[in-house]
């Protein structure tokens, strides 16, 4: 929850009394996050470059109390203490810039080295998810799915691709609105802005997730895992990432302790449910995610029930406490067991 627009004031009550200890105040009107607050949760006040105060309340072991801790570093904190972090000097990656927007703070990309080379292939309409996921991998010309960590590997090209695509849709707003422009004399076209806005909504909730399967299919590709992406399985389920064959799979005589699931998800919520019953015959399930703090211990609890196993780049499970580090594989060691899997396989044993 964020304060936002609402009159703050934080002084010190003794500032003209210099032999006394500071006396902090903080004075502000009422407001729904305040009123929803309770002893135990996060708050967090940072300074924006404009000189704003940002508050940030966040309920105690939920997903918004992990991402706010990992996204400012605090990892040391105690019920009633405070603690001062300075994060000025911090690169902000995708991950970090998706909470802030979350938050009503837009994030522009400075470096636009690739917008003249999207606009000259594409012009100012999107092509495909996986064009531009192509182009993305592409443009990081010292990065390589064959023989690189696959964890740092589907890291930088999320982070690429989620960056270069903020980058050209800002472009194409620009120039969309520019051609049809929704305010006229001050008056705006809501119909024409609700269309516009709608659409822009849309795409960037059905681009992140599709994005990340294609990366994590190129770097399957690359490392010569055998898989068959949104195969059917029972009620005409599709699971992401189904090892090795959608026919391996439907074969009765084909080994179950042979056959992996994978589902991917960008940021897991509740929806990780509907990755249970996705393939009846794979008991233990495997579901990618890469949002830092995404994981709490509820959530995890819920996991185990289901048999899910959580799958994650290194960087994103060492930003969880040890026990949710002791109960996820990250995807490197995911792809050694998927070929120790395909090398084992019994000789004879052949996909149709």
């Amino acid at each position: 929850m964020m304060t936002s627009g609402r009159p703050i004031t934080w002084y010190d009550a003794r500032r003209n009394k210099p032999n006394r200890s500071a006396e902090w105040r903080l004075y502000y009107k009422d407001c729904e996050p305040i009123r929803m607050a309770r002893p135990g949760d996060l708050m967090c006040f940072g300074m924006l470059r404009d000189n704003r105060l940002l508050i940030i309340i966040a309920q105690h072991d939920s997903t918004a109390e992990a991402q706010a801790k990992w996204l400012f570093g605090i990892d040391d904190e105690q019920e009633g203490a405070f603690r001062f972090h300075d994060n000025t000097e911090r690169e902000l990656d995708a991950f970090g810039a998706q909470i802030f927007e979350a938050l009503g703070i837009n994030v522009e990309v400075r470096d636009d080295t690739h917008l003249p080379e999207m606009i000259g292939r594409w012009g100012y309409r999107f092509p495909s998810n996986e064009e531009f996921a192509a182009f993305s991998q592409s443009s990081l010309t010292d990065v390589g799915p064959t023989h690189d960590d696959p964890d740092d590997v589907v890291i930088e090209y999320y982070d690429r691709s989620y960056l270069l695509f903020k980058l050209y849709e800002r472009a194409v707003i620009q120039h969309d609105y520019d051609a049809a422009p929704f305010v006229s004399d001050g008056v705006i076209d809501v119909d024409s802005f609700t269309s516009f806005y709608t659409s822009v909504r849309n795409r960037r909730m059905s681009r992140a997730g599709k994005v990340l399967e294609i990366h994590i299919a190129r770097i399957l590709d690359a490392r010569g895992i055998e898989y068959e992406a949104q195969a059917k399985t029972e009620n005409g389920k599709k699971p992401d990432f189904l090892f090795p064959s959608q026919a391996a799979y439907e074969d009765p005589a084909f080994p179950e302790e042979q056959l992996r699931m994978l589902a991917s998800k960008t940021s897991i919520k509740d929806r990780f449910r509907q990755v249970a019953d996705e393939a009846n015959r794979i008991r233990d399930k495997h579901l990618f995610t890469l949002t830092p703090g995404d994981v709490t211990h509820p959530k995890l609890a819920q996991l185990d029930e289901l048999h899910i196993h959580l799958v994650m780049p290194k960087v994103v499970k060492e930003s969880y406490d040890d026990l949710i580090q002791g109960e996820t594989m990250t995807f490197s060691r995911f792809i050694e067991e998927i070929q120790g899997l395909q090398a084992d396989r019994p000789q004879g044993l052949t996909l149709l």
